[in-house]
């Protein structure tokens, strides 16, 4: 299991990046909302289908749900626009772009 230091980055700031990261994959449907320390993505009104942390030094977790229990398993540490682009390719919410 990681163990980071968690860095006291505004929850409102984080939010706000991960909705700009957002913009910029061209997804729609994709909801973000803050839960403590993480940020947590859905879609439409379903439950979170993704969990993002901040770790520190610009690197960002990514877990999704799994195993029997349904808990949060940590898959990803990167930077946040790749973070937020693997969790949409993840829950499969990446509009096709129009070529």
């Amino acid at each position: 299991m990681l163990q980071a230091a968690i860095p006291s980055i505004s929850s409102r700031n984080l939010i706000e990046r991960v909705g700009d990261a957002l913009g910029a994959l061209t997804s729609a449907r994709v909801w973000v909302r803050g839960a403590g320390r993480h940020v947590l993505l859905g879609l439409d009104a379903d439950e979170a289908f993704a969990r993002l942390t901040a770790l520190g030094s610009g690197w960002y977790g990514l877990a999704f749900r799994g195993g029997v229990a349904g808990n949060w398993e940590l898959l990803l540490i990167d930077e946040l626009p790749a973070v937020v682009e693997h969790a949409l390719v993840g829950a499969n919410a990446l509009r096709a772009l129009d070529s």
